[in-house]
């Protein structure tokens, strides 16, 4: 079973969860899990992983005990459940930190002020609007900017935070700009914070598909066989062309945000040829 302290979301945990079960033993099924935890509708499990409902506290000790977990693992899954489904910051912060707390955690905690910026993907790119709109209190017209669209007092509580983070500040005419802070999380970062917050651009990504026209986007991917050194190759390249891509905005006139990312990841396990070619 899957090291549950080294997960930050629950339904990632399930997913996993039940993909090495599936492995293991091809009769697995959602209907086959959500009968023997005790719940009728049979696609249960599916929708909880996809995130259309939520894990009640009382399906969650069900779990448990049909996983067979532990005592601190039923806890820390308790607390990733409400974690994940708590409603303000202020919620999320008591269940973050009560994660914190284990000491069998695995990932990486960065500080609950750098976890308030990677909850949103929006206030990086309210930050990034700031390099060329003229903002004096127009959170509303901010709002109304973005794509999708997020409310002024969203605006408004972004803004508070990344003066608080140091990552804007009033400009010699009165105009918050963007500072030469940043908030650096490296390339082997493996923080909850990171993670939600890549999580929340995988969506955005996703979404953009249907939201934009070709003219508008540029998606495409690339299928294909490599060796480890081949892949520590194409990472160097992508580290490379990000530097690149950085200067090129940098000397640019901005009208636009964009949100450009890149994933590079195994789809298979790695194969031992018995006999290698010369």
């Amino acid at each position: 079973m899957p090291d549950i302290f080294s997960y930050c979301d629950y339904r990632k945990f399930l997913q996993d969860w039940y993909e090495e079960k599936k492995r293991t033993n091809r009769a697995v099924s959602f209907r086959m899990i959500a009968r023997q935890v005790g719940y009728r509708a049979p696609g249960y499990l599916s929708m909880l992983i996809q995130g259309k409902i939520k894990m009640s506290l009382y399906m969650c000790v069900k779990f448990c005990s049909y996983m067979k977990l532990k005592k601190k693992e039923c806890d820390y899954l308790q607390n990733m459940v409400l974690f994940c489904d708590a409603d303000s910051h202020e919620e999320k912060q008591v269940y973050f930190d009560k994660l914190k707390s284990f000491k069998e955690v695995a990932v990486r905690i960065v500080g609950s002020q750098q976890y308030r910026f990677y909850e949103k993907w929006y206030h990086s790119a309210v930050r990034a609007i700031l390099e060329y709109f003229p903002f004096h209190d127009e959170y509303e017209k901010i709002g109304k900017l973005l794509l999708p669209e997020i409310s002024a007092s969203e605006v408004k509580e972004s803004i508070v935070l990344l003066k608080e983070l140091g990552l804007i500040d009033f400009d010699k005419e009165g105009y918050l700009r963007p500072t030469e802070s940043v908030l650096s999380t490296g390339y082997d970062a493996t923080g909850m914070a990171v993670n939600t917050f890549l999580f929340n651009t995988l969506r955005l990504s996703e979404s953009a598909l249907g939201r934009f026209s070709k003219d508008e986007r540029n998606f495409s991917c690339l299928t294909l066989g490599i060796s480890e050194n081949g892949f520590k190759e194409i990472r160097q390249e992508l580290r490379d062309f990000r530097r690149r891509i950085l200067k090129i905005a940098e000397d640019d006139n901005a009208d636009r945000i964009y949100q450009l990312s890149f994933q590079l990841f195994p789809l298979s396990r790695r194969y031992f040829r018995k006999d290698k070619r010369s």
